[in-house]
């Protein structure tokens, strides 16, 4: 999914707390295996498929919605969906509902040879791309479609406090012009003098104390602060804020009417155009462009 929270959102720690998610479940099928049979199974290195087809991407998005929809996915997604509603958690329950998403996703591809890590994901995310080049535009299209129904399975069941049955039901599409509009405007949000000040201040200040904090505390801290910034800043501050302006309301529910709507679009490449420029922008602010990391990584190595 091509827009701004999901370019933040999909760190390091959550890839971790997706594969967390992965093994339990893993653990679980090793148990009830070792009931099924004596017999001993050569462990060998999975491997992934070397190219995908049509029915082997449907397969991956048909699995990740089954356990959405019906398995352990739906269980975590209400929990999150029952925790304190307010402006000030959407973040955390954003995190949250991406943990759960990768995580599922984790165990189809698993299942079939991929990696059980960010690394599986990507390489996976690479080879629908190769032949997303080579299928006509109807075969594309109904792909499309798929990948935005399941997002749109994720967060209405994360945010169905927020966002009611009718809400879904009434939820106006945007034609590409008008999401193309809606993200520009976004982009350009990002790219003003407060918002990047605001950026710079606060993830200026940031300092691990704790002599024991995990490696990379500093940068997720900072991710998580440049997603607030994002909410409360780019999409919900001002007045009017940009969700209102853009007529999907106020609010929490008007932020997820717009990713809803969104949604619709999100492999456009314009659209990914302007908000990846954009963020790419406030990352570097952040200190969270990859020159930043790698000489945070090489002062680290140093002793610096």
């Amino acid at each position: 999914v091509s827009n701004s929270h999901l370019l933040l959102t999909k760190n390091q720690q959550q890839f971790q707390q997706s594969q967390q998610y992965h093994s339990k479940w893993h653990q679980q099928k090793q148990q009830v295996c070792s009931f099924s049979s004596k017999a001993t199974i050569t462990q060998e290195q999975p491997q992934p498929p070397t190219s995908l087809t049509m029915e082997m991407i449907f397969g991956v998005t048909s699995g990740t919605e089954l356990m959405i929809r019906h398995g352990l996915g739906k269980q975590h997604l209400q929990k999150i969906s029952s925790m304190d509603c307010s402006v000030d958690t959407i973040v955390p329950r954003w995190q949250k509902m991406m943990e759960v998403y990768l995580g599922s996703q984790l165990h189809i591809l698993a299942g079939l040879g991929y990696p059980a890590d960010d690394s599986g994901i990507n390489i996976y995310n690479q080879q629908v791309q190769q032949l997303l080049g080579t299928i006509d535009p109807s075969k594309q299209e109904e792909l499309r479609v798929a990948g935005r129904d399941l997002w749109r399975l994720v967060l209405s069941t994360t945010f169905s406090s927020v966002v009611s049955d009718d809400d879904l039901e009434s939820q106006v599409e945007v034609s590409i012009v008008d999401a193309r509009n809606i993200m520009h405007k976004v982009s350009q949000r990002m790219m003003s003098t407060e918002v990047l000040e605001r950026v710079a201040k606060i993830c200026g200040g940031v300092v691990v104390l704790d002599p024991n904090a995990p490696t990379g505390s500093e940068h997720l801290q900072k991710h998580t602060l440049v997603q607030e910034i994002m909410i409360k800043d780019v999409y919900l501050g001002g007045e009017p804020s940009l969700v209102n302006e853009c007529g999907f309301g106020d609010g929490e529910k008007g932020y997820i009417r717009m990713q809803l709507a969104i949604a619709e679009h999100q492999n456009d490449p314009l659209v990914a155009q302007y908000v990846g420029g954009a963020m790419m922008k406030i990352l570097e602010v952040a200190g969270l462009d990859q020159q930043s990391l790698q000489q945070a990584a090489a002062n680290s190595a140093a002793g610096k």
